[in-house]
């Protein structure tokens, strides 16, 4: 009998989803201004979250190269107050409905879905076959004004299930895990500066003729460096300035 498969053996936790969420639970308590400059020591956040220190370690490190926190051998986990939820947003760390709540706006968001063959910006874009494609189209309002729309582009393939049941998670990386054989692992974006009107860009954003927007062009990687979809995501820089950050190599 094999010791791996027989009677009473449990099967071994995936570490790296727990990490995953103890990275989460972390980050949100940090969002929510649970805790004053520092963080608690890493022993006693494993004694709070009932893991491993070995967990919250992993968890931490993630963290730090997100920006949101540096940690110093004899001081501790800082937490980078300086450091903008925008930041945040562009990594997919926080939504952008949460990223427009948190700057006080009255925020709806409509998801829609249908299969079908690529649009035609999205074959030219992402040099896309004539496959089919689950299209999703997700429009944010704030305080009753469009101000953020993406397109999602994923291949039928790589979905799990041929019926999508609503309502569909608005963030693509949620979505995949949920119901795509292979969850995005990382994504790419190109940055494009458009002006409403301009026929290359044509846009839903409630914007005057000859107005500036920001669109990305975001392709979705599995952790096999595998395909998972493409987006195009379409934003008023009024509402939402999108930031990088960066940090000394180490």
């Amino acid at each position: 009998m094999n010791p791996e498969t027989g009677p009473g053996v449990i099967g071994k936790l995936e570490t790296s989803l727990l990490a995953e969420r103890t990275r989460s639970v972390i980050l949100q308590a940090i969002l929510d201004n649970s805790f004053e400059g520092k963080l608690p020591a890493e022993d006693d956040l494993a004694r709070m979250l009932d893991v491993s220190r070995t967990t919250v370690r992993t968890a931490l490190q993630g963290l730090e190269r997100d920006g949101l926190i540096t940690r110093q051998r004899a001081i501790g986990t800082t937490i980078n107050r300086h450091v903008p939820p925008a930041t945040l947003a562009l990594q997919h760390l926080v939504g952008f409905d949460w990223l427009l709540r948190s700057q006080g706006h009255q925020v709806d968001v409509t998801v829609t879905a249908v299969t079908e063959e690529a649009p035609m910006d999205f074959r030219e874009n992402f040099e896309l076959d004539g496959g089919r494609y689950l299209m999703t189209d997700k429009r944010y309002v704030a305080d009753g004004r469009l101000v953020l729309c993406v397109r999602d582009a994923i291949p039928e393939a790589n979905l799990t299930q041929a019926d999508i049941e609503p309502p569909i998670p608005p963030s693509l990386f949620e979505f995949t895990k949920r119901y795509c054989s292979q969850p995005i692992h990382h994504a790419v974006a190109r940055i494009s500066a458009a002006v409403k009107g301009d026929a290359r860009y044509e846009t839903r954003l409630e914007l005057e003729d000859r107005q500036p927007f920001i669109r990305l062009f975001e392709t979705h990687y599995a952790s096999n460096a595998t395909v998972v979809g493409h987006s195009v995501i379409d934003v008023d820089d009024r509402f939402i300035q999108l930031q990088v950050f960066r940090r000394e190599p180490v």
